[in-house]
């Protein structure tokens, strides 16, 4: 089944002119990744998995083969949730439809030609889902477990927003081993261990820039993020009457925005707090102002900018807390809103989904009701997808609304699932078992 979803990928891509590089703002960072010693990787603002991607074939293939590659890796990732599924319990018929939904989402058609960690990324956390889902309910043995771990673990060095895997994991496999009825004790321990083992690289990682560099985090970068919406939560006057050199930075900031104003930059019309005005603006305050601001006083010293706009935010979120909630709940509806326009088109089916994700997951984690063992084992696959699918959207759009606007890129990723979900139980309600035979089962 990977096989044909590859070679259909490949063709669909060629065919919708998916296959030529598409370069974004992102991809000199990316391509221009300083390998030229451990220190200059540690205090890079970009984790070394898709430098290292975009640095294989450049050096085989060229620059031109990477959407190629990108199609492929992610027509097996599709292909493998696909059948997947079968393991679990669909028919060949809703499985198929769910790797399809996964393969032509929003993220796979507006990204996969982009030298950007956005597709890649996006793939490989549909393939920690696959393993997970083989570890919890086919083959439970540590293999699987320990791939689940490595898979994880190169999403988060390909995209560091996916991090939020690391308690998804915990979450979602709880919920499935009680799905299986082995007991919480069982699922509460399967999930700590998944979820620990999967901590542990980044840990890893963390350290070795701690020994380095004298960092102990992720990255020298994320703080920029949550900056360039803060300053728009506040007056240039609070901004100025923060303390210490958080203070420095404010007026920095303040400074910067005149500067960008003067050069014939224009933020985003509308009242100045509103979600869209704040999204509309985010770019320009994060790059045009917070980051020129720290370099003003910290110079090129990248550590030590982060660190300085780490003072500010946790000035501001400590003074003002409850805009910095309001922004934070508003920012969530947001990012259900994109993800409601992206995939429907249509409000009203916003509370629908909502409402029904809520049912289903509760109904997952009930005994299923009577029927048929066909009828019976496509209704626990539908469950288990719909816990992946539910979980998986909570957990990745919650953790980026932390710090980042949940604009397209990053809510579409988080809803990869939810349309496969919605396929399903539109496929099953509609055709019913008719199209779940026996014949059609694969049984483990």
């Amino acid at each position: 089944m990977m096989v044909a979803f590859v070679a259909a990928g490949v063709v669909v891509a060629g065919l919708s002119g998916r296959l030529a590089p598409h370069w974004v703002p992102d991809s000199a960072s990316y391509l221009n990744y300083p390998f030229g010693s451990l220190d200059s990787i540690c205090r890079s603002i970009r984790t070394p998995g898709y430098p290292l991607w975009l640095r294989l074939w450049q050096s085989t293939l060229g620059i031109a083969a990477v959407p190629l590659m990108q199609v492929i890796v992610h027509g097996a990732a599709s292909g493998w949730f696909a059948t997947q599924l079968r393991r679990m319990g669909l028919p060949t018929t809703p499985a198929v439809v769910a790797g399809i939904a996964v393969a032509i989402g929003c993220t796979a058609m507006d990204h996969i030609s982009s030298l950007s960690t956005d597709a890649l990324a996006a793939s490989v956390g549909v393939m920690v889902v696959c393993s997970l889902l083989q570890w919890v309910f086919v083959v439970h043995q540590p293999r699987w477990m320990l791939l689940t771990v490595a898979l994880a673990t190169l999403a988060i060095m390909l995209r560091p927003a996916y991090l939020f895997l690391i308690p998804w994991l915990f979450v979602a496999t709880f919920l499935l081993v009680c799905h299986q009825r082995r007991g919480t004790r069982a699922a509460f321990s399967n999930a700590a261990i998944v979820s620990s083992a999967s901590l542990l690289p980044v840990v890893a990682w963390m350290l070795m820039r701690f020994f380095v560099v004298g960092d102990f985090a992720m990255l020298p970068f994320g703080h920029q993020n949550l900056a360039g919406v803060l300053v728009q939560l506040v007056s240039d006057q609070e901004l100025e009457r923060l303390t210490g050199d958080a203070g420095d930075l404010g007026h920095e900031v303040v400074q910067a925005k005149t500067r960008f104003i003067e050069s014939g930059g224009r933020f985003a019309d509308g009242p100045p707090t509103a979600t869209m005005t704040i999204d509309g603006s985010w770019d320009d305050m994060t790059y045009s102002v917070v980051i020129p601001a720290a370099e003003v006083l910290r110079g090129d010293q990248s550590i030590a900018s982060h660190h300085l706009v780490a003072r500010m935010n946790q000035q501001i979120v400590g003074r003002y807390p409850i805009r910095y909630l309001v922004w934070y709940l508003k920012n969530l509806r947001r990012g259900a809103w994109a993800i409601a326009a992206d995939m429907v088109m249509h409000p009203l089916f916003l509370g629908v989904i909502v409402v029904g994700l809520g049912w289903i997951v509760y109904c997952a984690v009930t005994v299923p009701g009577a029927g048929t063992a066909i009828e019976l084992q496509a209704r626990q696959g539908v469950a288990r997808l719909a816990i992946v699918a539910t979980t998986y959207l909570f957990a990745n759009l919650g953790f980026v609304a932390i710090t980042s606007p949940t604009i397209g890129r990053f809510s579409d990723a988080a809803a990869i699932f939810l349309p496969a979900w919605i396929a399903v139980v539109f496929v099953q309600n509609y055709f019913g078992t008719a199209c779940c035979s026996a014949k059609g089962m694969r049984h483990e």
